[in-house]
């Protein structure tokens, strides 16, 4: 029997192995390695994480005018992190990795340009464990472009200093980078932005390609508009989490499998794993049963087909709620009986 790290890899390189595998993404790695064959932690920079709590360092005070805040904002007197900074992140990944990837598929997370630029602008949210954005950095798009993309530029030289040191690390599989950009309606930013964003995921890509590592892009929103999924395709390994549409109700998560299954027959030829399937939305929906799940599993089988397909949850858990619930790990649970018994029709 192959392990977990194995089936992903051959999912990747060839589109099917003995079983469809599973992601399943916790705040809690001890459920995230007991229920998942994927298992992954952020490389976490200390200082941009402080963001988090005390708000971004351009962030727009109270009572400042839009034209003196943008002047303000001035991305060269930032000081940006250098690679003892690096190291010692990749440090903090390295001994959470060493305790819970045993025999998983292993991720190393990063947390791409266009999301981190927008929390050099959020709002404090001490407690909150999570950026509150206000869409700052893309009114400065609007109203100082060549500003904007200076910081973005810097922010994403960053990350590829990031990547390419995380690729040294033997036991990395992947390079995984969430970088948010778009919103059921389609796109958040303009060309411009995107044209930027499309180049610095090349370059991200080829490097962790370089090192051997397959490369996963997290982005929300409905990629099929504007063909970013077909320009993500020929960029990327994977994607996730296909977040095309909502899917709060059973119904909905049943169009919603159409749908995906309606993107994949869009990439004709292209060799892009999809890291879908299961919405957290229902998961941690107490009215949802496990036999639900299943059935939108096998739903999407059905309409999909089990090739280049993982098994994936959409997000991480709500704030307070986790798979020690009892109900959310019976679904998985249920759902993983399922795909080890799964047999694809003729």
């Amino acid at each position: 029997m192959k392990s977990s790290r194995e089936i992903v890899h051959e999912v990747l390189e060839k589109g099917i192995s003995e079983r469809i595998p599973l992601q399943v993404e916790a705040d809690d790695k001890k459920y995230e390695s007991l229920l998942s064959d994927v298992v992954g932690f952020r490389v976490r920079i200390s200082t941009w994480d402080s963001f988090y709590e005390t708000g971004g360092p351009f962030r727009r005070r109270k009572g400042e005018r839009l034209a003196e805040w943008a002047d303000r904002v001035d991305p060269r007197e930032y000081p940006w992190p250098d690679e003892d900074i690096i190291e010692d992140a990749l440090g903090v990944y390295e001994e959470r990795a060493r305790v819970y990837a045993k025999g998983r598929f292993l991720l190393l997370k990063v947390l791409g340009p266009t999301e981190t630029a927008e929390s050099f602008f959020a709002s404090p949210m001490p407690g909150a464990g999570q950026i509150a954005h206000g869409f700052s950095f893309a009114l400065l798009l609007r109203i100082r472009p060549a500003k904007a993309l200076d910081l973005y530029d810097r922010i994403a030289s960053v990350i590829l200093k990031i990547i390419k040191a995380g690729c040294e690390l033997e036991r990395v599989d992947a390079v995984r980078i969430a970088d948010d950009v778009a919103s059921y309606r389609g796109p958040l930013y303009p060309p411009m932005l995107l044209d930027r964003y499309l180049k610095w995921h090349s370059l991200f890509v080829e490097t962790a390609h370089r090192k051997g590592k397959w490369a996963l892009l997290h982005c929300d929103g409905d990629l099929r508009k504007g063909d970013l999924l077909g320009k993500l395709a020929d960029i990327y390994d994977g994607i996730h989490p296909l977040d095309l549409m909502p899917k709060s109700t059973l119904r909905d998560a049943f169009e919603w499998a159409k749908a995906i299954a309606k993107a994949r027959q869009s990439l004709i030829h292209r060799r892009l794993v999809f890291f879908t399937g299961l919405p957290v939305d229902l998961i941690f929906n107490n009215r949802i049963n496990a036999r639900d799940m299943v059935d939108l599993v096998k739903r999407l089988l059905d309409e999909h087909g089990p090739s280049w397909l993982v098994l994936a949850t959409t997000h991480s858990p709500y704030p307070g709620r986790g798979y020690h619930e009892i109900v959310a790990q019976e679904k998985i649970k249920a759902v993983r009986e399922y795909v080890g018994s799964y047999i694809p029709p003729l």
